[in-house]
């Protein structure tokens, strides 16, 4: 049975179509262009994940797809043996959710699931799959905007280039680049430290560059491939 997975982020909508846990095609799409995008159509299942109502995308989709979609906008309670940590389970981000029953399907240890997109979040799952809560913080790129946007000497300038890496900035662009890089680099080693028995697991559009500086395994899938599993059921 072929099934087309669609994440819907806070700006951007990525998608894969799978079989039996092979990827047959991928791709990405800015959210205001999605009425408009060449969706994959020979499709037996469709399961869209969202991290807002999104009420538009819900219309547009149900419209494609009818009876073949299924909407993931919360976590299920109990589903593979999840033991969720929040008073109220519904209240936990969906996309967090996704990428910890992702990270389960590939391993078994205790596990320390990083997603490094819009913001950074880090998330505890041990052996018995009981969740034991986490830590969110704004991601790379947000962190870099709520700083060049909210400081009157804080600013890029266009002829300021800077490769991303760890070393003291010397300008104000790297200064910013570098300074958001070991914040984000120092929470993950530091929760990590904490937790040395668990497995260092790390996704997102972020997760590449973070990954590298861990010495860590770099797994862009995840939300995929929990969504996936809880289509097989």
């Amino acid at each position: 049975m072929s099934v087309l997975l669609i994440d819907i982020g806070n700006t951007r909508i990525k998608w894969q179509t799978r079989q039996r846990g092979e990827i047959l095609a991928e791709g990405h799409v800015d959210k205001n262009k999605a009425p408009h995008y060449a969706w994959p159509d020979s499709i037996d299942e469709v399961a869209v994940s969202s991290v807002s109502t999104n009420e538009e995308l819900r219309e547009l989709f149900n419209a494609r797809y009818g009876n073949r979609l299924r909407w993931i906008a919360n976590p299920v309670e109990g589903h593979a043996g999840f033991h969720h940590c929040y008073a109220e389970p519904k209240r936990l981000g969906v996309d967090r959710w996704l990428a910890m029953l992702g990270a389960r399907a590939v391993f078994n240890d205790d596990l320390l699931v990083v997603d490094a997109g819009t913001a950074l979040t880090l998330d505890l799952l041990d052996k018995t799959n009981q969740h034991l809560g986490g830590y969110i913080v704004p991601g790379i790129q947000m962190a870099q905007r709520a700083l060049f946007g909210g400081t009157d000497r804080v600013r890029p300038f266009s002829d300021e280039q800077h490769d991303t890496n760890l070393a003291p900035g010397k300008s104000t662009v790297a200064c910013v680049k570098a300074g958001v890089l070991h914040q984000q680099v120092a929470l993950v080693k530091s929760v990590a430290e904490n937790h040395k028995d668990f497995r260092l697991v790390v996704t997102g559009g972020d997760g590449a560059q973070l990954a590298d500086w861990l010495d860590s395994g770099y797994y862009p899938n995840l939300i995929f491939d929990g969504m996936e599993l809880l289509c097989a059921g």
